[in-house]
């Protein structure tokens, strides 16, 4: 389970330090490069701005939800391998960070912005990244495991 540990704590760190540093930032916009910009938007739907609009239902949801969610990943990785625990451990890391900000601020700061030309990726943080790249990780591992 330390490795579980090890990899939720840091991506659940580095989330919520980045978002600390958007949330100091003086600007609403900066562009990074020709694809990047740095965007301070309040997410109150879920991953990329899904469900905004039911945002009082989702947010009752969310809020008991999320936490049942972790506590199944966190008894999965539990019983599972190293590679498993690393991936579980990234994925709750990244869920906690988010469900931490509903908490907080009743919605999640998302702050990357990937676009080419006007065409814009809903913007997204540390956190969404984690959970999506590890969950992709974890089904296409244990979809093709044995």
């Amino acid at each position: 389970m330390q490795l579980f540990y090890f990899f939720a704590l840091i991506i659940f760190l580095f989330d919520q330090i980045t978002k600390y540093l958007i949330l100091r930032w003086n600007y609403t916009f900066l562009e990074i490069t020709p694809f990047l910009n740095l965007v301070k938007i309040w997410n109150k739907g879920m991953a990329f701005g899904l469900m905004e609009e039911s945002f009082k239902i989702f947010s009752i949801l969310i809020l008991f939800l999320i936490p049942l969610i972790l506590f199944l990943v966190y008894l999965y990785a539990k019983k599972t391998d190293k590679i498993n625990k690393i991936l579980l451990g990234i994925i709750f890391g990244g869920g906690l960070g988010n469900w931490l900000d509903r908490i907080r601020y009743g919605a999640v700061l998302d702050f990357i912005d990937l676009h080419y030309q006007n065409y814009h990726w809903p913007a997204f943080n540390i956190a969404d990244v984690a959970v999506t790249v590890g969950l992709i990780l974890f089904i296409l591992r244990n979809a093709f495991k044995n």
